[in-house]
């Protein structure tokens, strides 16, 4: 009788064993099937890669910027009919409305913050990609979120209303809706007001130059002239200069004065 029930407790403890097993590989099975599905994660912000190409895109020396090509007429800012200036304390100023999904604002900002950090400098950028989900996915860039601009010749407001994830980000209202309402119908983005009488829609930089770089990649080719990114990128700053000194009464003087300024304002729409 001992032997039976030795013999019958060792059967229920393989059996308690055998269910243990079975229910340790229901959950393996179940975690694992969650962790396929679940959704990527945003990529890393550029963190010292994307610091120190910021660094680079604000102080990008004069003899770059002149050595570039003359921008195309695409590139130009349009005048828009029978619009009126808008100033701050005397200050054209520029409205960037735009949001961090979108990647032809990826790309944009990279020549916006090139020409902008001529006249002033900005304090609070951040670094993200554009969506992993559109064009040109996870585009390394730029967010004006936090972002504080301090110019003596220049005023500058921007607007994310989204972030990468399509979420709602800044409301564009009151003064700058009406703006980009009357002047914009089709709600393009990036939308960039110049002085309230011009205006850009849409990328003025090529989107397959930034193809699959990275931030360090980006920077080191928009500060070579010659290359793909560099002919695109510093054209495109140049007359967002340009535009600006011509409304600004050429301050500074020596950017306003300088070859690749004065080069793309011979193109500029009065």
């Amino acid at each position: 009788m001992r032997a039976e029930a030795v013999r019958k407790d060792r059967q229920r403890k393989q059996v308690i064993a055998a269910v243990v097993a079975v229910v340790v590989i229901i959950i393996a099975v179940a975690v694992g099937s969650v962790i396929a599905n679940r959704p990527a994660p945003a990529p890393a912000a550029g963190g010292n890669a994307g610091a120190a190409a910021l660094s680079k895109l604000t102080t990008i020396p004069a003899a770059t910027f002149d050595a570039a090509a003359a921008p195309t007429a695409e590139q130009v800012p349009v005048k828009l009919a029978g619009a009126s200036e808008i100033k701050v304390d005397g200050k054209p100023r520029v409205l960037y409305v735009g949001a961090e999904f979108c990647p032809f604002c990826a790309i944009e900002r990279w020549a916006l913050i090139a020409a902008l950090s001529r006249f002033g400098s900005f304090e609070g950028i951040t670094e993200t990609t554009s969506s992993s989900a559109d064009t040109l996915p996870d585009t390394p860039t730029f967010s004006f979120l936090k972002a504080k601009y301090t110019s003596d010749t220049v005023a500058f407001t921007s607007v994310e209303t989204q972030d990468r994830d399509g979420k709602p980000l800044q409301t564009l209202e009151g003064e700058n809706a009406a703006l980009f309402q009357k002047y914009n119908t089709q709600g393009s983005i990036p939308w960039i007001s110049w002085g309230g009488t011009h205006a850009t829609s849409g990328a003025t930089v090529k989107g397959q130059a930034f193809e699959g770089k990275t931030y360090e990649q980006i920077i080191t080719g928009i500060l070579d002239p010659s290359s793909e990114l560099g002919k695109s990128v510093l054209p495109a700053a140049n007359v967002m200069t340009a535009q600006l000194c011509d409304q600004n009464g050429g301050k500074p003087t020596n950017v306003c004065t300088s070859a690749g300024v004065l080069a793309a304002s011979a193109l500029l729409k009065k």
